[in-house]
């Protein structure tokens, strides 16, 4: 009997389209794209002014190193070869300075802290920047006319005190021992002390 008969059920709508292309997913949110736009800007800006501080101090010192060596090293104690032994012992002991703190720097956890990190850093970068520019200036150029020290230091510092980058890379090759060999030693002592809290409790 027709009657009797029951009525079809409609058939469920499909479930809308997602936003982005990604089927049920939850529509982009403007906040987040304008959040991340102002990170990368930021990273932006302060990779630029490193960059800067870094040219600055290159420029700097490669500028300044010849005439510390005739205005600072003779008065030196030990003279030139003093100022040598000076620079290449500063030399290892700038590099910790200038990599240690750039090694704790976090984004992600905190902007702040990271910005006194790399801050922290650049003394370590100047120091760095500086020594090596000093013992620059005592190594032959690769290409050089006869007679012409217009680019380097090096036919004045030579004549003056012979050898004296010989004397600034052994003092390079002894201060990295002596570094190498203060942190192997903290280090042992580090994990006695953490072997006998560790035995303690």
């Amino acid at each position: 009997m027709s009657g009797s008969a029951r009525p079809k059920r409609r058939r469920a709508a499909a479930p809308a389209l997602g936003y982005g292309g990604s089927g049920g997913g939850r529509p982009a949110l403007p906040g987040r794209n304008w959040k991340r736009t102002r990170a990368v800007g930021f990273a932006c800006l302060v990779l630029l002014i490193a960059l800067g501080i870094i040219v600055a101090l290159i420029l700097g010192p490669l500028a300044w190193a010849g005439d510390l060596w005739r205005e600072v090293a003779p008065d030196w104690p030990g003279g030139g070869y003093g100022f040598a032994v000076t620079a290449g012992l500063l030399l290892p002991v700038s590099l910790p300075l200038f990599g240690i703190p750039l090694a704790r720097v976090n984004w992600k956890r905190s902007r702040v802290r990271s910005l006194r990190w790399i801050a922290l850093s650049l003394p370590g970068a100047a120091l760095a920047v500086l020594v090596s520019a000093i013992a620059m200036q005592t190594w032959h150029p690769t290409r050089r006319s006869s007679g012409s020290c217009s680019s380097t230091e090096y036919c004045w510092i030579s004549g003056r005190y012979p050898y004296v980058s010989l004397v600034g890379l052994a003092a390079t090759l002894v201060g990295s021992a002596l570094l190498f060999t203060a942190y192997a030693a903290y280090d042992k002592r580090r994990r006695a002390a953490g072997t006998k809290t560790a035995s303690a409790t």
